[in-house]
């Protein structure tokens, strides 16, 4: 299946599976604040189908490593940079977080791995079984990756991540914190209303949230997650 899609200003099209992530709000806010300089050296990690791998070199990376733990997201992503003509632009890796670059720096970090509760993820229609989901509370694998990222910066590097509700945040955003210091800020909250799965689950979706792992909120009758968007910096000591 190939399907058209436009973000940040860019069109192109991807070749889409079912046991693949697939493009999601998550991926769109990440690209509307995506900053790439001239001739950057760009990390998409997560890279799902490419959508933000594509948009990088688009607006005019040097070079963008395209990385996932699935090796048919891979080969998704190698194809769609081709059928783009980018497959010189972007290089594509298989494997866990940043293995596959050990002893690489960047100047741009994009990371759309984000976290989500197990008992979300497998309710949602966003996780495909095939897909490993950040432990019990979603922040497992975000934590993970952020306690190492700033190890694959440049001097005055930036990374662009997500924070979602249906993860336990606090966890995530502490070792943000630890890692960034004070260059670590949102740069957009939005709400996202419930889709009709997680509206049918919502007995698990309040034991979670009575056990403190996810949050979620309510505006007169609808009910919504919420979507964060982070950029740290990695400044200079």
């Amino acid at each position: 299946m190939i399907s058209s899609f436009e973000m940040a200003g860019q069109s192109f099209r991807l070749r889409l599976s079912e046991t693949a992530f697939q493009p999601t709000s998550t991926t769109r806010k990440l690209a509307e604040h995506l900053v790439v300089p001239p001739g950057a050296d760009v990390l998409d990690l997560g890279c799902g189908a490419g959508p933000l791998s594509i948009i990088a070199a688009r607006m005019g990376a040097g070079h963008v490593y395209a990385l996932d733990v699935m090796p048919e997201a891979c080969e998704l992503t190698k194809e769609n940079a081709a059928r783009e003509g980018l497959a010189d632009t972007i290089t594509v890796r298989c494997g866990d977080l940043f293995e596959p670059v050990a002893g690489q720096k960047f100047d741009v970090i994009i990371d759309d791995v984000s976290g989500m509760a197990e008992g979300v993820a497998r309710v949602s229609p966003w996780f495909p079984d095939s897909i490993p989901t950040g432990g019990e509370d979603g922040a497992d694998v975000p934590v993970r990756m952020l306690q190492t990222a700033k190890d694959f910066l440049k001097p005055g590097g930036v990374i662009y991540f997500p924070v979602l509700s249906l993860s336990r945040t606090a966890r995530i955003l502490d070792a943000a914190r630890e890692s960034f210091g004070e260059a670590v800020q949102c740069v957009e909250t939005c709400r996202i209303p419930f889709c009709e799965e997680l509206l049918e689950s919502l007995d698990t979706l309040n034991k979670l949230r009575e056990r403190g792992l996810i949050e979620f909120g309510q505006r007169g009758s609808r009910l919504f997650w919420t979507l964060q968007i982070y950029r740290g910096e990695n400044i200079p000591a």
